[in-house]
């Protein structure tokens, strides 16, 4: 990619930030790292977009690290404004077959989000804002280094218990805040996800793109918006 191709591409992810309002959940572009050997530390850093709401652009990382053979440990981190992030940590192990890995990890989130959206009859102004944990675990296939060490592919399927809470409030027209009701629950997370990697054996260049599916997510409280899909582009280094 050209180096105007990326400023483009930039200012067009920036501008886009600035026009919209987060969501409350979308599916977190972690990497999928498919370590295969003992002391092995890989990093990787992107930006992403989610849709089809098009909530602002997440800046997103990952470390992951093998301690011991077939152990692995990672955490991982997005950030999209002051008010919305998310941070995981997980642990769980590899088997490295040749080229393949198959590797599986538990962990457990924790996010905060802000949604800020106009009630369509009178035009008053709500915001739904608070936090939720995920208890979860992932399973990974992939194959590293093929063609001569420049293609990594791989697939994952995370599955959980999202918990949220979170606050309605109407927004009065002095900027102050009513509290009306509250948001919490569980619901199930299944989110699958495909990772494509290619450069040089130690670094590359990474896209991803995840989709997020949550069971009893109330479809009457649309103010409980959620994004699908997000895709990612960023950098991956293999230490």
């Amino acid at each position: 990619m050209k180096k105007s191709s990326v400023i483009r591409l930039a200012l067009t992810l920036l501008l886009t930030s600035s026009l919209s309002s987060c969501v409350i959940y979308h599916p977190h572009n972690v990497d999928i790292p498919l370590l295969h050997e003992k002391g092995e530390l890989e990093v990787d850093a992107s930006i992403s977009m989610s849709a089809p709401l098009l909530g602002a652009p997440a800046l997103n990382g990952t470390l992951s690290y093998a301690p011991l053979n077939h152990v692995g440990v990672q955490v991982a981190g997005s950030f999209s404004d002051i008010n919305s992030f998310y941070a995981q940590a997980a642990a769980g192990g590899f088997i490295p077959m040749g080229n393949a890995v198959l590797e599986g990890y538990v962990g457990y989130g924790y996010g905060t989000s802000v949604h800020n959206t106009p009630q369509k009859k009178d035009d008053t102004h709500y915001r739904v804002d608070g936090h939720y944990g995920l208890l979860f675990g992932q399973l990974n296939l992939g194959w590293v280094n093929l063609a001569n060490g420049i293609f990594d592919i791989g697939f994952g399927l995370k599955g959980g218990i999202l918990s949220p809470d979170f606050d309605k409030k109407r927004v009065l027209e002095n900027g102050e805040t009513e509290f009306m009701e509250s948001f919490i629950g569980h619901n199930y997370l299944l989110q699958p996800q495909i990772m494509v990697r290619t450069g040089w054996k130690q670094m590359k260049f990474s896209f991803n793109i995840g989709y997020a599916y949550l069971t009893d997510w109330s479809e009457e409280n649309n103010y409980f918006n959620y994004e699908h899909i997000s895709i990612g582009l960023g950098v991956h280094f293999d230490f």
